[in-house]
């Protein structure tokens, strides 16, 4: 017990020549603070406005008795770790068991001594005092998780717009597995830990591009020359390797570094087969593989037609299943009412580009957002007759005036 701290105590007694001979023994003590209530409405009442540490209660009252008194105390959230006593004349067992069923801590016939009424109290006060400090240690370590965890986001998203500069469409990329990552381990019941670990790789599997040449680092892999795979094929292993530096996301780094391992053996870096490959590093296969083919220029439909061929090939059939439904609710939800598809020569200034548009190189022409310019319009005419534009285009449609 603290001497610095006043200890709220609380009686409850019908018998006001009882409740003032107790009220006045503990008011004795000058680190005490008592308070008085006739019945257990007015207890309830004082308890919720005074905030006791400790309660001791009549068995029986009028109004409402002690049993009653003490499960709404109990229940109540603001007052439930209150000590609660009661007092009786009944020595019976069952009387005991009740009050005890319903939340009481302890339970004194009336005939005991003060001294030993003084002895449980300080007793109890004790634990009381011990529950306390649990009690805010356990926020301080929550308000510091809470707190490492904002910061731990704020960070990741700091990273991700840094890897933007780098890697053009990765951010837009990242955000996108995410969705899709969540989608997918709702669906296969994946716990909140695991999926943690998942998320995380979903975001930063591109990050090891970082490391790429400049020619290389915007480049759709089905394009790349033979003879530069194996320095493309190089960027999981530097993404594996920074992100295994980050403590406790060991999993994340496993996942982006076997992210092309394919379900039939046949991918690399190490030929796992089916189950053999870790379930984040299956998703992320198959999250990669469609954003490999739209960005070489393959619709949505048509992505969603190569990945069913690929099932059981590359992709985890029911990993592929659910990440098709995904893209298809996708698509329902937000894209299908609100895009249009169009030809190069139907662009106009003005219009706002609903989908990235690809070369046939690979390259990003036009990031989906932007409000297409009469420069901007100028400049993708011109790459067409050289570098021609692959897949449809799309624009947002114009809102009804």
């Amino acid at each position: 017990m603290t001497e610095h701290k006043e200890i709220k105590i609380l009686l409850v007694d019908d018998d006001p020549v009882f409740r003032n001979a107790i009220g006045k023994y503990l008011s004795k003590y000058p680190a005490f603070d008592v308070f008085g209530a006739s019945d257990g409405e007015e207890g309830f009442r004082v308890a919720k406005e005074t905030k006791p540490d400790l309660i001791i209660s009549d068995y029986y009252m009028p109004k409402m008795d002690g049993i009653e008194f003490c499960r709404k105390v109990k229940s109540d959230p603001e007052l439930s770790s209150t000590i609660f006593i009661l007092l009786t004349i009944e020595k019976e067992v069952y009387h005991k068991i009740k009050g005890l069923e319903q939340g009481a801590d302890d339970y004194i016939e009336k005939s005991t001594s003060a001294t030993v009424l003084m002895s449980k109290i300080k007793a109890f006060l004790r634990i009381k005092h011990l529950q306390n400090e649990l009690q805010e240690e356990k926020e301080k370590l929550a308000d510091a998780n809470a707190l490492l965890e904002k910061n731990f986001k704020e960070l990741t998203t700091i990273l991700l717009k840094i890897i933007d500069f780098r890697i053009p469409g990765a951010a837009d990329r990242a955000w996108e597995a995410k969705e899709a990552v969540e989608y997918i381990c709702g669906k296969l019941g994946i716990s909140n830990s695991e999926k943690k670990q998942i998320i995380f790789a979903a975001l930063l599997h591109e990050i090891g591009k970082v490391g790429l040449p400049d020619n290389l680092i915007d480049k759709n892999k089905n394009s790349i020359p033979m003879e530069e795979l194996v320095t493309f094929n190089q960027y999981p292993v530097i993404g594996s390797m920074i992100t295994s530096t980050i403590s406790g996301f060991k999993d994340s780094a496993n996942a982006i570094y076997y992210q092309y391992e394919n379900f039939d053996g046949s991918g690399q870096p190490e030929g796992l087969l089916g189950e053999e490959i870790a379930i984040g590093a299956r998703i992320l296969r198959t999250i990669v593989m469609y954003e490999e083919l739209v960005k070489g220029g393959n619709s949505a439909e048509d992505a969603i037609l190569e990945m069913k061929l690929a099932v059981n090939k590359t992709l985890d059939p029911e990993i592929a299943s659910h990440f098709i439904d995904f893209l298809v609710e996708k698509d329902k939800n937000h894209q299908s009412a609100n895009k249009l598809r169009i030809k190069l020569d139907e662009l106009q200034p003005g219009m706002v580009i609903a989908e990235d548009i690809y070369s046939s190189s690979g390259l990003k022409l036009l990031p989906k957002g932007v409000t297409l310019q009469e420069r901007m319009l100028q400049v993708i005419t011109e790459r067409n007759r050289r570098d021609p534009i692959i897949g449809a285009i799309y624009i947002l449609k114009p809102a009804d005036n």
